[in-house]
């Protein structure tokens, strides 16, 4: 029986002094799990550290940078309580697909702190020190911007690379060469040449990109100058359409860190306009195809010997080799997803009226004149162009001016709503003063068209005092919720650089009453000014829109057709005998305007209106009548 009891006493003392597991391992574990997910192992405790980074980098640095979720799946320790099995759950996840295993790693105890005893199977159960990962990376066609017609606006077409080749002139020459060919392709000759002293002996040093046809026959002269053809995504010409479409081009650093893997040197994304706004759907995803490959000789040769008494992890997979000397190891493919390519967008744009918007205004070089036309019916823009003083940007479709007295629309709108009609009478004073503030107007504003005059006649003249002094009679939101009804000063999200207007709410009457004769804080875009032609023409609010997919929808009060009709009277009127006579055979309804900027010497000049095909929209910066030649050439030509 005491033997018995002794037995009993040993066994129960096995399991209440067994050694409890040292502190910190499952956060070791953690530490681990977050290192391999953010790509570095760098500041792991680890058993023979700078082995194991380098193995680690040589494990994965065919990878493209991709990058795994890592979570501790379990920990399990030793008996020892200083010795730990840790259980990786690891997945690469593609929109294709996903790639998903469990991989392991040794912890152990030692000097007051866990450390991984690193294995290349940490990384994938199958890698030994003689092989690593290796991802096939498959570039997927970028899809084409597409036109009205069908035809492409924006597809691959030839560019050439045009540069210094260090290798192919003496080290003697690279300065010279640098800075001729820097002076011939006009670009900072400074600057070019200090790139081609900074870079490597064997670089190639781009100088600027160019299209086809473009590349000087003087090249040739220049010890080291190459031209590289390759291709780049392009409008039909370097100014069509710029400052909305945009460029794409080889990614920037700031492009790969943002790109979530998705992205790598050399490939193309969009950098400006459509092109970046739908840089994913036109990219599409790139196919991936991992496979275990051997390591160089040269890796092998850079990664020093294992530090004594650690164990060797060669694995017996099939094909695989614990040394450099061994057979040859035969690749394995582990996952594969095949690229998706990218999607066309499909533009409203007509290529040859933008070609000819284009050419309406590109005489303009001192002038900013813009020109934006609609298919009337639908509101889909037809053109927008700018002429060559808006450089690269698209201000005729996102940029805010006062309108003028294109604004008196939304204020018929707003008197009409209140029971007026074309032949109702509105007080056309010689001056108008609200709140203290004196406004008059336009100095050659004929006399005999004063006093108490038609609706459709101060429309027509286009008389200021009329609708300054019938503000008091119209509320800040009344003209508001006019103006959103002819497409104005609502934000549409239409997928591209589009700026619909601002008319905002306003308590100050002084403010209030120069805002409806398109002053104060009224700002309008061509592009949104075209909406309020196409809205009166049609019957119905009218957005304009560029994607044929991103058509938007109206969120204001609905433009009645009894409302439509009314303003039709009135802008046949401005065109049969008011301030745009000039479109007489023309436009069957306009409406103009001019409104003062800076202090006040200057004004933009502004049309608007439609005929059958289009509504239309105008502006010159500085005035000069040069908005409504563009409208006569476009229309005529």
């Amino acid at each position: 029986m005491i033997l018995a009891l002794a037995m009993v006493l040993t066994g129960c003392s096995v399991g209440l002094f067994k050694p409890q597991p040292s502190p910190g391992g499952e956060d070791a574990a953690g530490r681990l799990a977050a290192a391999l997910a953010n790509g570095s192992i760098d500041d792991l405790p680890l058993v023979d550290h700078d082995r194991a980074v380098l193995d680690y980098q040589q494990a994965t640095g065919a990878l493209d940078g991709l990058l795994p979720e890592v979570e501790v799946t379990s920990v399990d320790y030793a008996d020892s309580g200083t010795e730990a099995t840790v259980q990786l759950s690891q997945r690469y996840v593609f929109t294709q697909g996903q790639w998903a295993f469990t991989s392991t790693a040794q912890l152990t105890y030692a000097e007051d702190h866990w450390q991984v005893d690193w294995a290349p199977s940490v990384v994938h159960p199958e890698l030994t020190e003689t092989t690593r990962l290796y991802d096939e990376r498959t570039t997927p066609r970028r899809g084409s911007i597409i036109g009205a017609s069908g035809m492409a606006i924006v597809e691959d077409r030839p560019v050439y690379k045009v540069g210094i080749d260090k290798t192919k002139a003496d080290e003697s020459q690279w300065e010279s060469s640098a800075r001729a060919l820097a002076q011939l392709m006009d670009i900072d000759a400074d600057s070019y040449a200090q790139q081609v002293a900074a870079s490597g002996p064997q670089a190639f040093v781009l100088a600027i990109t160019v299209r086809e046809g473009q590349v000087p026959a003087q090249i040739d002269t220049i010890a080291g100058a190459v031209a590289l053809g390759t291709t780049l995504p392009l409008a039909p010409s370097s100014t069509f359409a710029r400052g909305i479409l945009g460029t794409a081009g080889e990614a920037t650093a700031e492009d790969i860190a943002a790109g979530d893997g998705q992205i790598i040197e050399g490939d193309i994304v969009g950098q400006s306009g459509l092109q970046q706004l739908h840089d994913t759907e036109l990219r599409g995803l790139p196919g991936h195809a991992i496979s275990i490959i051997a390591r160089s000789q040269s890796q092998l040769e850079k990664l020093p010997p294992q530090a004594e008494g650690t164990p060797s992890t060669a694995s017996s997979s099939p094909g695989a080799t614990p040394s450099p000397t061994g057979p040859a190891i035969t690749n394995k493919l582990l996952f594969s997803v095949a690229p998706v390519n990218g999607t066309s967008l499909q533009l409203t744009m007509d290529i040859d009226l933008q070609r000819k918007a284009e050419a309406i205004v590109a005489p303009h070089t001192d002038n900013l004149v813009m020109l934006v036309v609609l298919d009337r019916a639908t509101g889909g823009v037809l053109a927008a162009a700018d002429s060559p003083a808006a450089g690269v940007q698209s201000f005729s479709t996102t940029g805010g001016y006062p309108p003028g007295s294109t604004m008196k629309l939304s204020t018929s709108l707003a008197l009409i709503r209140q029971g007026y009609t074309p032949d109702s009478l509105v007080n056309c004073s010689p001056t108008a003063t609200i709140n203290g503030r004196v406004f008059s107007n336009h100095p050659a504003y004929p006399t005999s068209l004063m006093g108490m005059v038609p609706l459709s006649t101060a429309v027509a003249a286009s008389c200021n005092t009329a609708f300054l002094n019938a503000s008091t009679q119209i509320s800040s939101q009344e003209f508001t919720s006019a103006a959103a009804s002819l497409g104005l000063g609502v934000d549409y999200d239409t997928g591209f650089g589009a700026f619909y207007g601002s008319v905002p709410m306003v308590d100050d009457p002084v403010e209030h009453a120069a805002g409806m004769i398109g002053q104060g804080q009224v700002l309008m875009s061509p592009l949104a000014l075209a909406a309020e032609a196409a809205s009166v023409a049609n019957g119905h609010t009218t957005i304009p829109y560029l994607i044929e997919t991103q058509q938007p929808t109206s969120t204001a009060q609905p433009l009645t057709t009894d409302e439509a009709a009314k303003l039709r009277d009135l802008m046949q009127q401005v065109v049969s005998r008011g301030t745009a006579m000039q479109m007489i055979g023309i436009l069957e309804g306009a409406k103009t305007g001019t409104a003062e900027f800076g202090d006040a010497s200057q004004s933009h000049s502004w049309i608007v209106g439609w005929n059958d095909q289009y509504a239309i929209c105008a502006m010159s910066y500085n005035g000069n009548q040069d908005d409504k030649q563009a409208v006569i050439d476009f229309i005529t030509g």
